[in-house]
């Protein structure tokens, strides 16, 4: 929220899927694109891992689509870890 209590975005986490509860993912994150750039991204993702921390969780997962290099910038800025890479070839 803004100073004038409006969204700038929202995070969407939780437990993951497998059978470990100390494991969250991110499901979602969107920052409003007038608001990218200034920081709120990186704010928004500490105050989610300190939430998922505060309840439990061990690790927090994301995906991140490879032509995102903003985005791989913050997470990688922020201590993620690539886990996986997943690679195509068009054949048009």
């Amino acid at each position: 929220m803004n100073d004038a209590g409006e969204a700038m975005g929202y995070l969407w986490i939780g437990q993951d899927v497998t059978t470990d509860p100390g494991a969250w993912w991110v499901w979602d994150v969107f920052i409003n694109a007038d608001q990218r750039g200034q920081g709120h991204g990186r704010t928004t993702m500490l105050i989610g891992e300190e939430y998922a921390r505060s309840h439990g969780a061990r690790s927090l997962g994301l995906s991140v689509f490879g032509f995102n290099t903003g985005a791989r910038r913050l997470y990688d800025s922020l201590g993620y870890e690539t886990t996986s890479v997943k690679m195509l070839k068009r054949l048009d």
